[in-house]
């Protein structure tokens, strides 16, 4: 099933690569996104990189983040690479208990570019989910009573009267 859904992921990006990035773009960006701030005089690009990112250092690990205009009061959304976009769904989606696009909103709080197809491809293909699903019920099945001389001659029902004419 990961693969399977991680394949999908890709096409989904092949089709329309908007909002998810593969690794060498994402860390591409975060590298110019470091040399635009460095820099004194910027191109169009380089502006429009600083007015959208910031890069979050925590360490080693360098992550790219929607630029913030107030930085104590907003919280940080992230951006997530392509790779990584299955393992973060997948980990948001056990802990909400299997949860649907809607318990799953806190993604979208804490991600900027983790889009709702991925979530709804996902909820798709997950097996616990499936289980969960309501299933169509078989219509017009009619339950009828047994009408047979053989259960009146077991005697099951001690005082049960046979009446004249039904045996």
């Amino acid at each position: 099933m990961e693969d399977n859904e991680k394949e999908q992921l890709f096409e989904h990006y092949e089709k329309d690569g908007r909002k998810l990035l593969p690794k060498a773009v994402y860390f591409r960006t975060i590298e110019e996104v470091k040399a635009a701030f460095q820099k004194t005089t910027k191109s169009r690009h380089e502006y429009h990189l600083l007015g959208k990112f910031e890069v979050l250092r925590c360490g080693d690990i360098e992550r790219l983040i929607q630029k913030r205009t107030d930085t104590a009061e907003e919280s940080i959304l992230y951006y997530a690479s392509l790779e990584e976009t299955y393992d973060i769904v997948k980990r948001e989606h056990e802990a909400t208990g299997h949860g649907g696009r809607d318990r799953m909103e806190e993604l979208h709080k804490k991600y900027d570019n983790i889009p709702c197809h991925a979530i709804e491809l996902y909820k798709s293909l997950c097996a616990e989910c499936q289980k969960k699903k309501k299933r169509a019920r078989v219509k017009g099945v009619v339950v009828r009573p047994i009408l047979s001389n053989d259960i009146q001659a077991l005697h099951v029902m001690p005082g049960l009267q046979v009446m004249p004419g039904f045996t």
